[in-house]
């Protein structure tokens, strides 16, 4: 049977740490925690559940850190986790039921935020002295695996393993200050990676450097048009949604934004939800509802495999909202309150639903009178 390793860096995370350790009781062989300098009772729980630890001085490289870790697995796998992260598979059987021996690495399926749909994430490698994370922040596996000789006859294999993180509820502006000047560091050090320049954009804009945000978006699509892949354009894709919601936010036309970013990535569903927005807002109400229709159609169980995660509300609430004011403006009412009474029924607290339907209700009455 092959064994499994979870590997955790913390600092200070005696909020998340309890819950983290929990998912991980039954379903890995032994937990290596890597700190980073926590003053906190994070250490003490981490002994509570049985973790072997281990200390690293904290120099900003994130992949150092995971790398200190790596170092101590004895384990035949690797996964690595955050505090901040929960583990969960099917039945709560251990991680190394759903491997593939011959496999070099896993995908797990990896949800962001909570009400997210998920995507696949590489969280699973073989235990390899050659393989070691790199990138002083968002650090990935990824480039090592690339680099091993046997890569072209050993598999990345998907699984049903699932991660899900907590940890971008809530303000997020006191990691935005944080993340910057990593951020700043990894695309000086590596240009070529579109996730860098999209995560530095959001957050400048974050801190109020909006145009300093869409310049360095700009830079991002460059990286993506130079250097292409499947995963590169995921993430191009991504600044894409945040110049067009960016352009609406100024009062800019975004169409060109969405043209560009659709033809590359067509089932960006967050891109064609912004897309609905702003045709409603140009006044193509039969354009918008026809987008909001298709969006309230996709089944969202089967997008887990993709590369993009998705606000489950865009398929739901927002959604119905949408395709309650497009059908309005067209003179639809019935159909308006329906959609309005069904983003209603996915968001009970939001009163303003159940208003509008019953206004449309109204117009369709007066109509018919």
């Amino acid at each position: 049977m092959i064994s499994v390793a979870a590997a955790i860096i913390v600092c200070d995370e005696e909020r998340f740490l309890p819950g983290s350790l929990s998912s991980l009781l039954g379903k890995v062989d032994e937990v290596i925690i890597v700190d980073t300098g926590s003053v906190d009772d994070t250490l003490s729980i981490a002994r509570t559940f049985g973790a072997r630890i281990f200390h690293f001085e904290w120099n900003d490289d994130f992949a150092a850190a995971r790398n200190r870790g790596l170092e101590e697995v004895t384990a035949d796998w690797v996964l690595y986790i955050d505090a901040d992260e929960r583990l969960h598979t099917p039945g709560d059987r251990p991680v190394a039921e759903f491997l593939d021996p011959d496999a070099i690495a896993a995908f797990v399926r990896f949800k962001p935020k909570l009400n997210y749909t998920s995507y696949r994430e590489p969280r699973l490698f073989r235990r390899d002295t050659r393989l070691r994370f790199s990138g002083r922040i968002h650090e990935s596996i990824l480039p090592a695996i690339d680099l091993i000789p046997e890569r072209h006859s050993a598999a990345i294999t998907r699984t049903a393993v699932g991660l899900d993180h907590l940890g971008y509820e809530g303000d997020q502006s006191h990691k935005a200050a944080r993340n910057i000047p990593l951020l700043r560091q990894a695309v000086e050090d590596d240009p070529d990676r579109v996730y860098y320049w999209y995560h530095l954009a959001e957050c400048l804009a974050a801190i109020g450097r909006v145009d300093e945000a869409i310049a360095i978006a700009f830079k991002g699509l460059l990286a993506a048009h130079q250097h292409p892949s499947e995963k590169q354009r995921a993430n191009a894709s991504m600044i894409f949604q945040f110049l067009s919601r960016t352009y609406m936010e100024c009062g800019q036309d975004p169409s060109a934004l969405l043209t560009e970013g659709l033809a590359a990535v067509p089932n960006d569903h967050a891109l064609w939800f912004i897309a609905a927005r702003a045709r409603l807002d140009a006044g193509e109400f039969e354009a918008a509802r026809r987008i909001a229709e298709d969006l309230l159609s996709v089944d969202t169980d089967a997008l887990s495999d993709g590369l993009l995660a998705f606000d489950r509300r865009i398929f739901e609430e927002f959604a119905s909202d949408l395709a309650g004011v497009a059908a309005l403006r067209l003179g639809l009412f019935a159909e308006a309150s329906r959609h309005f009474l069904n983003a209603a029924a996915a968001a009970p607290d939001n009163v303003s639903y159940r208003i509008k339907a019953r206004a449309a209700l109204l117009q369709q009455q007066k109509l018919k009178a």
